[in-house]
């Protein structure tokens, strides 16, 4: 018992450590962005803040441009324009240290090892990927911790408020409706048609949940809430600050009309893989797996990519890592060569957009390396778990 009180009062002191880590980015962003032509914070953020200012003056948070999220997180940000700018990215780093905290509780109902425990949650609290993008202003930590709670409450059989939760995040961001899938069969013994009591708790709140949401929502901002939040990302078209396979063919189709058979093409491998993966991985003990491997397909095959889109499947793999019987060299010799693949395409992007060199052919070829480098990983993780 005082052992355990030693651990947990030593995790609090790394969670401290890192959000104060977070701090500091956060003050250091606003330096970097006064001197540097290269933003620290996302423009996302400042999208954010200006829906926000829209909401204080009594207006519709869709009259930003480019505004397409949910209402409640412009409602969220409006301290942005009461109290002080940065207290979007305060938020969203406090979510960001709450992740790892609920990841922790459901490693330790598999009675993991403290040494397996610290390995999981420092690989989320210590990492520069999610620490950069939670400080620059992104809002993808609020999604992710949505997602993570749910698994939580579903270990708990707390099947209604997982659903209502499971709600909450897909209307917050469509994304984790994917994984609706794999959370219902996780719930069925065999393969029975008929669902169960669980099932249906899971089901019907979850429905509610979106449908209060969104009535609410609508009948504050009308249709315009419907397009911008949910419609425009089922027809978007990313022709810049996109890692995605697709992106080449996409920037030279952007002026013409999109083709049926092109949204198949694209479509088609992402909703075979993440259906087969539902049923394959649709055990109760494997559903964290599963969600793994359908955030990478969702990820790696995706129209669109940004850095922050990394975010839904790096939160699953502190999950996973305890199943993952890969040895150190593999995992460094896999890790090497996502960052290699990303870093040349970043590489190309940056001549593109800061240079002025015509590098499209160059970011194409990198965007089907990085597709390779994130395959790689998947299949590696589908044959290493145990």
């Amino acid at each position: 018992m005082i052992s355990l009180k030693i651990n947990n009062v030593s995790f609090k002191t790394h969670c401290l450590l890192a959000f104060l880590l977070r701090l500091l980015c956060i003050i250091y962003a606003n330096f970097h962005d006064n001197f540097f032509s290269l933003s620290y914070t996302d423009v996302d953020y400042v999208v954010f803040t200006d829906a926000a200012r829209y909401i204080v003056n009594g207006k519709s948070p869709f009259e930003r441009l480019t505004y397409r999220y949910t209402p409640l997180l412009a409602f969220m940000l409006t301290p942005n324009i009461l109290l002080f700018k940065d207290f979007g990215k305060i938020c969203f780093s406090v979510v960001d240290i709450l992740i790892p905290i609920v990841i922790r509780k459901i490693l330790l109902r598999e009675n993991c090892s403290n040494r397996t425990l610290n390995i999981c949650t420092f690989l989320w609290l210590y990492n520069p990927l999610t620490i950069v993008i939670s400080t620059r202003g992104n809002a993808d930590s609020i999604a992710v911790f949505l997602v993570i709670l749910t698994l939580d409450f579903l270990q708990q059989q707390k099947y209604i408020t997982a659903g209502l939760i499971h709600g909450l995040s897909i209307h917050f961001r469509l994304y984790p409706m994917m994984f609706s899938l794999a959370m219902y069969l996780s719930l069925q013994k065999g393969f029975n048609i008929i669902p169960n009591l669980r099932q249906l708790k899971l089901v019907f709140s979850c429905i509610f949940s979106i449908l209060v949401l969104t009535s609410v929502s609508y009948y504050l901002y009308g249709y315009r809430f419907l397009y911008e939040s949910f419609f425009y990302h089922l027809i978007r078209k990313d022709t810049r600050h996109n890692f995605s396979i697709y992106f080449y063919m996409l920037y030279l189709s952007a002026d013409s009309a999109p083709s049926i058979y092109q949204n198949i093409l694209i479509a088609s491998p992402q909703i075979i893989l993440l259906i087969l993966f539902s049923y394959c991985f649709s055990g109760k003990l494997q559903l964290p797996f599963a969600l793994l491997t359908q955030a990478m397909v969702m990820v790696a095959y995706n129209p669109v990519m940004t850095s922050q889109y990394i975010f839904w499947f790096l939160s699953l793999v502190p999950l996973n890592l305890p199943h993952l019987k890969l040895d150190v060299k593999k995992s460094l010799e896999l890790v090497a060569f996502w960052i290699l693949a990303k870093g040349i395409w970043l590489l190309f992007a940056y001549l593109l957009e800061f240079q002025g060199f015509n590098t499209f052919i160059f970011i194409w070829l990198s965007s089907i390396l990085f597709f390779i480098a994130n395959i790689q990983i998947l299949v590696n993780m589908i044959k290493y778990y145990e």
